[in-house]
């Protein structure tokens, strides 16, 4: 029993003193014009001067003067200090090295070099083995592509690359990064920050970042849950691809696209900036919100499109196909639209249809103006018509070539009809609100009607230059009689907010947004303008 102990206590012997040896490190060498030694509370210290050079293993270093520890194995320098170890090399006013671990503590001015990369600090501690270094107090790290500043720092010069913390700002050639942790890559130049981060690029862009990574030579960058402020609109995503010498972005994730001179908010799935030809797309569950004084008008559509320019007067929003409408009071639909943003004009384009409390209201073209407030007015262009149903469900219909409507407080006010007017309007009995009846029919033809409403509906009609008016008995009512040419009830398609907010796709966008949808200016006929010609304008026209 004693023997196997006494061979375990040999064995851990022989195994402490092996690995004293192992760690045990070379005495420091020196040298210098003078020698003193002293020695000060049992120590022996000895003291060099002038031209002092010593070394370690792979590292050499220089001063004006020193003190060497002799049994600590450790040497203070000062004054022009200067280590070269391999390709690094770094000078400093004071130096504290220890000849056992092999660690240095620089201080006041010190500059580390190694290939080309250079770190300028007061305040360095750093291993001449593992090539660690740690800075603190403030310092500098720079190679010929970035400049990276922070209070606190780690570098790993085996690894080839560093750690940056608190009030960290990096400046790349084309913007400047501020976040409080970062991690970079000095060979790839890459840059990795956790937490809040900002960056202004040269155009004063400015992005804002929960983290991301930033490929510095490249250009190009991944944030998450970001932010870009761009000249018109704040881009918003759970993650943001960003090139900045294309000045292209790209997001996925819950996008908002918010203007910042109107009142006018963008979202969807996934978009996209393309800064340099200032056109903005967002796709998938697109909803355009625009903020009125008492409501939200709401728009959507499978893809929406915003077009900037220099020009205020081109400056609008596209959006195609499937396009819905939501308001409180006014509900539509139609293939595509175009918002023109400095005269507050909504155009709808391709089969546009609406409806207004007890209304539908139809025409190839709508043009709805929008003030900060409220819907001022709707014109449609070419193929207009108005129907309603009254208490018994007959259809008051009124059709003609183009329809000027006017809204107060975002009601229908009252609707002109210009050329070619036509209307069905039935006569009720109600005088017994339990027993009411349709007395008959009156179908009247003129160039011009001006219908008034009170409460949201019809109350007064005229009719202008040589009506032909007709009284239809019920008895003679057919189908051919009691419809105008063209029309329909389409009430079953008025889209509910639910519609417009949480859609279904129901086709593939035709433009995948390489080339920016542009409604073809022939759609809008420009005979027959009515009251209102100054809303017409030809779309193609960037100016």
């Amino acid at each position: 029993m004693w023997k196997i102990v006494r061979f375990c206590l040999a064995a851990l012997i022989l195994l402490s003193s092996i690995h004293s040896s192992a760690q045990k490190k070379d005495r420091i060498k020196y040298k210098a014009d003078e020698l003193y030694e002293f020695r000060e509370k049992g120590q022996k210290i000895r003291r060099l001067i002038g031209n002092v050079v010593f070394a370690q293993e792979t590292s050499t270093m220089y001063c004006d003067s020193s003190l060497y520890y002799v049994k600590e194995n450790i040497m203070e320098a000062y004054g022009r200090v200067r280590i070269v170890d391999d390709s690094v090399t770094i000078t400093s006013k004071k130096l504290i090295y220890d000849g056992n671990t092999r660690d240095s503590q620089l201080r006041e001015n010190v500059v580390y070099r190694k290939g080309e990369q250079k770190l300028v600090t007061d305040f360095l501690d750093y291993n001449m083995d593992t090539e660690i270094g740690n800075y603190f107090n403030k310092g500098t790290l720079s190679d010929p592509t970035n400049t990276l500043k922070s209070e606190t720092g780690y570098f790993y010069g085996q690894a080839d690359y560093s750690l940056f913390w608190t009030n960290v700002v990096l400046d790349a050639p084309s913007y400047t990064l501020e976040t409080d942790t970062l991690r970079y890559n000095s060979v790839t130049k890459e840059a990795i920050s956790t937490g809040e981060t900002v960056i202004i690029t040269e155009d004063e862009s400015i992005l804002h970042a929960d983290g991301g990574v930033f490929r510095t030579e490249l250009d190009q960058s991944d944030f998450i849950d970001g932010t870009i402020e761009t000249t018109d609109y704040y881009m918003e995503a759970d993650k943001l691809f960003f090139d900045d010498l294309k000045k292209y972005y790209d997001a996925k994730g819950h996008v908002k696209l918010t203007a910042k001179n109107d009142d006018m908010i963008i979202t969807g799935d996934k978009g996209y900036n393309d800064d340099k030809n200032g056109i903005s797309k967002v796709y998938g569950n697109a909803v355009m919100r625009r903020i009125l004084e008492e409501d939200t008008l709401y728009l959507s559509a499978d893809t929406l499109v915003s077009i900037e320019s220099e020009y205020d007067s081109a400056k609008r929003i596209l959006a195609y196909p499937n396009v819905k409408v939501w308001r409180y009071n006014l509900q539509g639909l139609s293939d595509s639209a175009a918002y023109y943003l400095q005269d507050s004009l909504l155009y709808f384009y391709f089969d546009p249809i609406f409806w207004n409390h007890k209304n539908q209201i139809k025409g190839d073209t709508v043009v709805v103006e929008i003030t900060e407030e409220e819907i001022k007015s709707m014109d449609l262009l070419q193929n207009s018509f108005l129907t309603s149903q009254d208490t018994l469900l007959n259809f008051n219909q009124v059709k003609g070539r183009t329809m000027h409507a006017i809204f107060e407080a975002s009601e229908i006010h009252r609707i002109h009809v210009d050329g070619n007017s036509e209307s069905v309007y039935y006569v009720l009995d109600e005088n017994d609100p339990k027993d009411i009846f349709t007395l008959g029919m009156n179908r009247i033809l003129c160039s011009n009607i001006t219908i008034r409403f009170r409460d949201q509906e019809v109350y007064n009609v005229s009719f202008y230059v040589k009506p032909e008016a007709k009284f239809i008995p019920p008895h003679e009512f057919t189908p051919e009689i009691q419809r105008l040419k063209n029309f329909s009830w389409r009430s079953d398609e008025r889209p509910s907010l639910e519609d417009v907010l949480h859609r279904k796709l129901e086709k593939q966008p035709q433009n995948n947004g390489e080339t920016p949808f542009i409604p073809p200016a022939e759609k809008i006929n420009m005979e027959g303008a009515g009251s209102n010609p100054k809303k017409l304008k030809n779309l193609n026209n960037e100016g």
